[in-house]
């Protein structure tokens, strides 16, 4: 895969002409928004295999774009990566969106903040969730809009649960955890099974992105 970087949306459309290239991603920033969003369908007419990010640093042009997602569901194809976010975690982010994968950061969901009142800084995410959370088990780290069904009252975890998901969360494989806790991997995953059930997750992926739900929920 070749990355190209180009300054206008005119240079983009004269890439449709180029039969030799075949465009899987375009990336565009919130200069561009205003435009893509309005006349979306032509663009991606261009280029109907490819998938189209919102790589914003405004948290308004991304507001904008999932408001107007509700009213107009051919934006729902349009995915979103924050580009303010610390190395580590935008990688995360960064690698589910390539997997084409809608992902919105925990600080575009609920009211947005006062323009008289400055917002506090939001807490530094801690979205370890690399591919390795779902290695053993074969999944796909996916993160999708299920999460928000899943219950935010305390389902009752043990102590030992809520240690296992929380190095779950960082991306530890049962082996690894069970050395960690001094435990036997069967022991972990039957840890690991209850905390999914209790939970009402599908799998250990949502079950990691509930725990740092809660984690960056409480400002941990």
């Amino acid at each position: 895969m070749h990355a190209l970087r180009l300054d206008t949306l005119r240079e983009l459309q004269s890439l449709a002409r180029d039969r030799t290239l075949t465009v899987r991603k375009v990336f565009f920033d919130d200069r561009m928004a205003t435009d893509v969003l309005r006349n979306f369908d032509r663009y991606r007419a261009d280029f109907p295999d490819a998938d189209w990010i919102l790589a914003y640093r405004e948290q308004s042009v991304a507001r904008r774009l999932l408001d107007e997602r509700a009213q107009a569901p051919r934006l729902a194809d349009i995915l979103l990566l924050p580009m303010t976010l610390p190395i580590c975690p935008w990688s995360s982010m960064l690698r589910l969106v390539l997997a084409g994968q809608f992902i919105a950061s925990g600080d575009l969901i609920g009211p947005a903040a006062s323009p008289q009142v400055k917002a506090a800084p939001p807490p530094a995410p801690r979205l370890q969730m690399q591919a390795e959370i779902a290695a053993e088990s074969g999944e796909t780290a996916v993160m999708t809009d299920s999460i928000a069904g899943l219950p935010h009252s305390d389902p009752g975890l043990t102590r030992r649960e809520k240690e296992v998901l929380a190095l779950v969360s960082q991306g530890g494989r049962n082996k690894t955890i069970a050395h960690t806790m001094s435990l036997s991997e069967h022991t972990v995953k039957l840890h690991l099974h209850n905390a999914i059930t209790k939970i009402g997750a599908r799998n250990r992926t949502e079950a990691a992105t509930w725990y740092l739900s809660r984690q960056l929920g409480e400002g941990r």
